[in-house]
């Protein structure tokens, strides 16, 4: 009797890591929107104590990756400019390699970036992330909020 529930136990295991492992990757059903865009939109506000600092010279990159992947972005939307709250939406036409499409679970940020050159963040830079990364892509609520100076 122990022997049937250990191995029952093992396999149900089995199955939730493998279920977990394909909504990661993108591959269970509903990790996408229904038309297989790839789409994650939503709205980006900052922080009272840093909205002074704004200046009409910032560009806001709004930056999709890979969970615990490369630090490379996997798709990313500039604005130029921004005023706050700013509605977002990126799909595959932001991926940064032709051909990759938005998938499966990834993490949301963005940047008030003052040079308006992408890379790391440099001094007087700005940023935020999605309070729940990482995400399914298909999320149109994605509430980021830019409460990081560097």
């Amino acid at each position: 009797m122990a022997k049937d529930t250990t191995q029952t136990i093992t396999m149900a295991v089995g199955i939730i890591a493998l279920a977990g492992l394909a909504a990661w990757i993108g591959l269970a059903h509903g990790c996408e929107d229904p038309g297989g865009t790839g789409v994650v939109a939503g709205r980006v506000t900052i922080i009272p104590e840093l909205a002074d600092r704004v200046r009409s010279t910032d560009t806001l990159f709004i930056i999709v990756r890979r969970p615990q992947g490369p630090p490379r972005p996997l798709a990313v939307k500039r604005i130029d400019g921004p005023r706050f709250p700013l509605p977002f939406e990126i799909t595959n036409a932001d991926v940064m390699i032709q051909g990759t499409q938005l998938r499966g679970m990834v993490d949301v940020l963005a940047r008030l970036d003052k040079d308006g050159r992408a890379g790391p963040p440099q001094a007087g830079d700005m940023e935020g992330y999605f309070e729940k990364n990482p995400t399914l892509v298909g999320g149109r609520d994605i509430e980021i909020t830019i409460n990081k100076a560097y």
